[in-house]
């Protein structure tokens, strides 16, 4: 890609101003060792008129305090920063395509046992003397569909914050991302013209429900002994590290206990300002206060092993800072503002277009008076700026009702609720099977239906139906020459963006066959148009694995489960890599939905 599609939005959306740095020149990787350099490579930028972006991984703060991470501080080098009111037209997230756009199968990789445990361990390293506070995190990940800038402008809209980042940039500055979406409401540093730098730790979480009881939960907040007694730890932390390079008597809290409503929760703030010395650098400022004590706990050192040892993994920009600095002529000779890297997501691109892995991080402050379970209920609240994100995709279901009753109805639903569930869809599930119900008892007692219940993007739904009969012909299906990428998430939900897949079935129809089965770019099947299929060799029958991304039928799951009820001998193997020369050489094709049930088809000439 060329390095001017590279882009960085520092994007304050209450003040409405953002700083949209673009063409990307170079990017200074600087070891740990080699921190004391960070100041001469930005004099030599600063020098040639560039402007710059800090990125930092919270691994990098492991790395100067012990080592063994090989992460790296980056100054990302643009050739311009406008400033600019967040409306201005040639703003990323105002340009972006108005293609369907949103997160699907979020969830945390830590289970809600494992989770408490972990909290339980905490206590004990507290009830030792080892720590005051541990600020434990837990990684989640999902897919994404749409465009990046779009998925920030929708999110942007819910999560309303000074700190925001829209960043697309080589994936090896950003552990393997190429798009960072950062909601962060939180301020590491603010380094003034005057020498002064202010900080603002978060300490302190209660949801915003709109359920009118708002405002009592934040005065709860404001005067919980628990959470005041957490942002006490943490601002002493910060007044520490501020102070080893203030003047005398330099530092002072200001503000304490300000409580802030940022997106779906508040949020309980303390503010601390501290003058510095007019010798400290920017390697100076990096070496005492990186990273924020707030993501840590209290004592910082002790607190980031802990972490380590419970965690076990790299959290990667997530806690970390991205900021900026620029220079001055008065004070330290620098200004800029860093942010707490919070509520963020990482998005690494797929070889299928506009889709994405998704990854994030959500962390809450332990003491030794948390509730495990109303941590694990916080870190709920504090994903809901993305687990809430409505879908702009709708799903459906299609049902065979005979005389009144569908066979698959169990397998149907547990479907149509995992799908609601993974796209963030609101909708009142249970209403739309009672009036199912209520039709099947009345109008489609008698006969034979095809039944479709489809739930829009909004939650709202419809169910409407159709007489139908069985075939009897012999079925023959083709296949299809349109290839389809490896991974595409949506691809595992029956969504209404499935324009591909009604070509393919409709143009093997024409041609005289039931389905055309698709192959992914690895040349391996997939699906039908309308159907799942399963091939014999050699007396064994397989069908594609869900790992390549395929609609998990119904049909297919109740045949899984009960292979000889649908007329299998043996056990039926998953696979991801079923050829296409398998599949011409197979002695026997069968597919199977929900309509139709489970039949031989012959195989016919490729569908073009």
């Amino acid at each position: 890609m060329n390095q001017n599609e590279y882009f960085v939005v520092l994007d304050d959306a209450l003040a409405h101003t953002c700083r949209y740095y673009q063409g990307l020149r170079h990017v200074d990787a600087i070891q740990a060792a080699d921190v004391l350099s960070v100041d001469a490579l930005l004099q030599q930028g600063w020098a040639q008129g560039l402007q710059v972006v800090l990125w930092q991984s919270y691994d990098f703060g492991w790395e100067l305090m012990y080592g063994g991470k090989q992460a790296a501080l980056y100054l990302l080098w643009f050739e311009r920063c406008e400033v600019l009111a967040d409306d201005a037209r040639h703003l990323p997230w105002l340009q972006a395509a108005a293609v369907p756009t949103g997160i699907a199968a979020l969830h945390n990789q830590v289970a809600e046992a494992e989770y408490l445990q972990r909290i339980d361990a905490i206590h004990a390293a507290i009830t030792r003397g080892d720590v005051y506070q541990i600020n434990y995190t837990s990684a989640w990940t999902g897919e994404v569909y749409g465009e990046p800038s779009r998925l920030y402008a929708r999110l942007r809209a819910r999560q309303q914050v000074p700190y925001g980042v829209l960043a697309h940039l080589p994936p090896e500055v950003n552990e393997g991302a190429a798009w960072h979406l950062g909601f962060s409401p939180e301020l590491f540093l603010h380094i003034q013209a005057d020498g002064h730098i202010m900080t603002k730790p978060m300490k302190g979480t209660a949801p915003l429900l709109g359920d009118g009881l708002d405002e009592e939960r934040a005065a709860a907040l404001r005067s919980d002994a628990k959470n005041r007694a957490e942002n006490v730890m943490i601002v002493d932390l910060l007044r520490n590290d501020l102070g080893k390079l203030a003047v005398a008597g330099g530092v002072s809290v200001p503000q304490a206990f300000e409580v802030q409503a940022f997106g779906s929760v508040w949020q309980m703030t303390s503010t601390v300002v501290a003058q510095m010395r007019p010798e400290t650098t920017v390697a100076n400022i990096i070496q005492a206060a990186f990273p924020c004590g707030s993501i840590t706990g209290a004592p910082k050192r002790m607190a980031m092993q802990v972490i380590e040892q419970l965690e076990q993994r790299q959290r990667g920009l997530y806690t970390g800072s991205v900021g900026y600095l620029e220079p001055c002529d008065t004070g330290l000779g620098f200004t800029g503002t860093w942010n707490v890297v919070i509520r963020s997501l990482q998005l690494r691109a797929h070889a299928t277009p506009q889709r994405y892995g998704l990854s994030m991080g959500i962390g809450s402050g332990i003491v030794i008076d948390s509730v495990g379970a109303d941590e694990w209920d916080e870190c709920h609240w504090k994903a809901r700026f993305a687990r809430g994100l409505s879908a702009e995709v709708g799903v459906f279901e299609t049902l065979r009702v005979e005389n009144g009753r569908c066979e698959l109805l169990a397998l149907h639903q547990a479907r149509l609720q995992q799908s609601v569930r993974d796209l963030h869809i609101v909708c009142d599930v249970n209403a739309l099977w009672q009036d199912l119900q209520a039709a099947c008892e009345s109008e489609w007692a008698q006969g034979l239906w095809r039944v479709k219940c489809a739930v829009a993007a909004d939650g709202q739904y419809a169910i409407t139906a159709a007489a139908m009969v069985d075939f009897e012909a012999p079925q023959t299906v083709c296949l299809s020459e349109q290839v389809l990428p490896n991974q595409d998430v949506l691809r595992r939900y029956k969504t209404t963006m499935r324009t591909q897949f009604d070509k393919v079935w409709q143009g093997a129809v024409e041609l005289g066959a039931f389905d055309g089965l698709l192959f992914n770019q690895d040349g391996f099947l997939l699906e039908g148009g309308r159907s799942n299929v399963f091939i014999e060799l050699d007396g064994q029958w397989y069908t594609p694995s869900t790992d390549l991304d395929i609609l998990n039928g119904v049909m297919r799951q109740a045949i899984l489960q009960n292979p000889a009820q649908y007329g299998f001998t043996g056990r039926i193997i998953e696979r991801a890599d079923i050829g296409r020369a398998e599949v011409l050489a197979a002695t026997r094709i069968r597919l199977s939905n929900a309509l139709r049930g489970v039949f031989a088809v012959g195989l016919v000439e490729t569908l073009m």
